[in-house]
Order: C-alpha cells, then structure tokens, then sequence
C-alpha cells in the first residue's frame, strides 16, 4: 500500500470519526427540584423553564433544572406571570436533589431553598419524616404522634425553619395513631392534625421506606378557605 493510499484512507477514517461523534446523543446535566406552595393568597405556580406544569396551591410538583454554577430559578403566579415569587439564580449540581418552600403572602413572598441530603433508602419497614415551619406569623411549633403526644419528635420549630429527616416505625399493621401527626403550639394546645391515608398519591404503602416532609401552612386561626392553618405531606425520595 503506497503513502497516498494511506494518506486518503486516513482521511476516510477522520471523517467517519467526525461523523459518529455528531451522530452521539448530548447529555444535560440535570438536577431535581420539589417546589412547595404555601403562599398565603397565591396561586398556582410555574418555573421559568417549564411552562406546562405547575405546584398547585397548598400542593407540590416536582420540577427538573438544567445544573450549572449559575441556573435561574423563577416561579411565578399562573394567574400574573409579570410578578415573581421567587427569582433567584443557585448553583445546581448535576443529580442534585433540591426542595424549595415558598411561603409569605402574594404580596410578600419569601423561600426556603435546601439542597436535600435524602437518607439512603432502608430495608426495614420505617418512613423518615421532617417537617416545615410555612405559616407566617406562627409562633414556635412542635410534632408529635397522636399515639404519644407527650413526646415530641420536633420541637420550637420558628417560622421558615425545616427540620432534619428523622426515622418512625411504619410496619405492615398500623397501631393506633402511629400514622397521625399532630401540629403544637408552645402550650401544647394541637392547632393541626394531618393521617397519613391508606391509599392515595401520599400513603402508607407508598411512603413506607422513603421520606416525606410537613408542609405547615396557612394562618394561625383561620379555619376555612385556602388560608386556613393545616399541614399538608410532600413527597420526597
């Protein structure tokens, strides 16, 4: 084989490269982000990079972000996209786990943003728990189990805060109230109560071994209409 045969074959052998690696699928680098709504007088709302779905109010929905150093993150009112509840720009890891909180009033928002560190997924038959504190103006609020109200498992939690993950028994047979959380005041009077259900998007069954967390939203003492002071379940991983 002469050089110029060699030379055209090396030629031939580069563009096929080139051509393969154009033909290659493009990775992103991806981040997760679970998005809750408890703005007091809000509306459903939308991030900036996904104009179809949308965290309901008093509900959640889990979103996908681009990762970089610098990702824009803006959610937005369905009903008024000029205004913002929450713009700001994070830096997002590739296969980060994110959840942000937004809380305050339509015309006061405020957030809580965490990069979440979700527990290792267990064998045993348990759930992980954690809680946060989205009722503007509350004062200092505990959680407990109906089936031992004197123990708390979180306590003095102020407004905006949000617990650790910690880890409860969730075996095949319920005992009595071990599904039932009760929301406190300092006093211990219970302001809110939220069961796990039996059946549903969020229930026994399918946040048995996971992790979810308790949305405390609303007004303390008001007891109807979207306002209304309760706790509603997020579910995380």
């Amino acid at each position: 084989m002469n050089s110029f045969t060699k030379y055209i074959i090396g030629l031939f052998s580069l563009a096929l490269l080139a051509s393969c690696e154009k033909d290659m699928p493009k990775f992103s680098a991806l981040a997760s982000l679970n998005v809750a709504n408890a703005v007091l007088s809000g509306n459903n709302v939308k991030l900036n990079t996904n104009v179809r779905d949308s965290a309901t109010v008093n509900g959640y929905k889990l979103f996908q972000l681009n990762a970089s150093q610098s990702t824009g993150i803006r959610l937005y009112p369905t009903n008024n996209p000029s205004v913002s509840y929450y713009d700001q720009s994070r830096e997002i890891v590739n296969g980060g786990i994110y959840s942000l909180f937004l809380t305050g009033t339509a015309t006061a928002p405020e957030a809580v943003f965490v990069k979440d560190e979700i527990p290792p997924f267990s064998q045993d038959s348990i759930i992980r728990v954690r809680v946060v504190n989205c009722s503007p103006g509350s004062t200092a609020l505990s959680l407990a189990l109906a089936s031992a109200p004197a123990a708390n498992i979180f306590s003095d939690l102020a407004y905006k805060q949000l617990s650790a993950f910690t880890t409860l028994p969730l075996k095949t047979t319920v005992p009595t109230g071990s599904n039932a959380f009760q929301i406190k005041n300092s006093s211990g009077t219970v302001l809110a109560t939220y069961t796990l259900p039996a059946s549903g998007v969020i229930s026994i069954a399918s946040s048995r071994f996971k992790c979810i967390t308790l949305v405390v939203k609303g007004q303390v003492g008001t007891t109807t209409g979207a306002n209304a002071f309760g706790v509603y379940a997020m579910s995380n991983y």
